[in-house]
């Protein structure tokens, strides 16, 4: 391939690696239309949407709740724990007045019992729980389809009631259904949220689990508490991101960070240069013929030099661009001991007799600026 050809091709090689990264960003950041996993509006297999539905189907009202439950709610269902610590409390304090609260949340602190992973005790993770527990009003309740799912040990000295048990390897009893009384009201504890999934919802007696324990009743007013408002937790801005968020910005700073090392990288062995030799009076000599190319007046010339002049060394003496040539002849004077009439004679605008005389005024401007910028007097050097 021909020197052009590939250099043409290096020049493109990142932009492709950069659209490739941002389609496979495309792929990966996509929302999935579903909703998330116990979701109540998620009409995927791992939603909850046919939960709600299935409850406002038997006359309950339900409540998509990012608070605590109020008097009239009775009965209330965590099915993931986002809450905080000031908001399981006063949710506490609802129960602790007369209300359910059914938390299928395994890993929650508000859970009755310890969970404990039942792998080790059966071969097959999807629990096939049966019962009835008329004791909890679950007479109806036959089986359960439970999916991959905990089991909950009932804590020493808790007057908890367990249903739909298990005996672990260890000999000791686990359920994946606690109930307990707390003050006027009631708690119910799941093993897991699986059994109301929406692949799992119609499975033998799930649903019958679900009216039973939130709405025995026609007119019953059910709150799913959902996620605290955002700023409420003790999570970080990080935490709070979603894993498919994280890795789009990953893939957005890899790009970057390509495109980066491929323009700052040089092809082929430096080539030393020589720089060009900047020359003083020659710049000069052609601002110089600038300005008499551009106004085609000497005197003109002259002005602009002197004006640019008084600016710069007004700005320089600390009293400002605008000053006169007789107010920078006497700081100059106070300042460094110059003479005011050398000065002034320099500074002032007055005609120019040649091209000659204008290079000299030129020159003696430098040497003017010069001398102040290194803090000595105009007169000497």
């Amino acid at each position: 391939m021909s020197g052009p050809r590939l250099r043409a091709v290096r020049r493109w090689v990142p932009w492709l690696v950069i659209a490739g990264l941002l389609l496979l960003l495309g792929i990966v950041a996509a929302p999935a239309g579903q909703g998330g996993t116990l979701d109540p509006n998620g009409t995927g297999p791992n939603g909850a949407k046919a939960l709600v539905l299935l409850l406002r189907h038997y006359g309950a009202v339900v409540t998509l709740d990012h608070g605590v439950p109020g008097p009239g709610v009775g009965a209330a269902v965590v099915l993931q724990d986002q809450l905080d610590d000031a908001r399981r409390s006063m949710v506490a304090g609802w129960v602790a007045g007369g209300g359910r609260l059914v938390v299928a949340d395994p890993r929650s602190p508000l859970q009755l019992g310890a969970a404990t992973d039942a792998s080790s005790a059966f071969t097959s993770r999807d629990l096939i729980p049966s019962g009835p527990c008329p004791e909890l009003g679950l007479s109806d309740v036959e089986q359960l389809a439970v999916g991959p799912s905990l089991l909950l040990r009932v804590p020493p000295g808790s007057t908890a009631t367990g249903c739909y048990g298990y005996t672990l390897d260890d000999g000791e009893p686990a359920y994946f259904v606690l109930s307990a009384r707390h003050g006027r009201g009631s708690e119910v504890a799941l093993g897991g949220a699986g059994v109301w999934t929406n692949s799992l919802l119609a499975s033998d007696d799930n649903a019958a689990l679900a009216v039973d324990l939130l709405a025995p009743a026609a007119g019953a007013h059910v709150d799913v508490l959902v996620a605290s408002p955002a700023g409420s937790g003790q999570r970080s801005a990080l935490d709070l991101l979603s894993p498919r968020l994280k890795s789009s910005l990953l893939e957005i700073l890899i790009a970057l960070a390509v495109l980066a090392w491929w323009k700052g990288r040089r092809l082929g062995r430096p080539v030393p240069e020589r720089g060009v030799v900047s020359i003083a009076g020659s710049e000069l000599v052609v601002a110089v013929g600038d300005l008499l190319a551009r106004t085609g007046s000497r005197d003109a010339a002259a002005a602009q030099l002197r004006r640019g002049t008084r600016a710069w060394l007004g700005e320089r003496l600390g009293i400002g661009h605008r000053a006169t040539a007789d107010q920078i002849a006497d700081v100059l004077t106070m300042r460094d001991g110059a003479p005011r009439d050398g000065v002034l004679a320099l500074l002032a605008d007055a005609p120019v007799a040649d091209e000659a005389a204008l290079v000299g005024l030129a020159q003696s401007l430098a040497h003017l600026r010069q001398e102040v910028q290194r803090g000595r007097s105009p007169s000497s050097g």
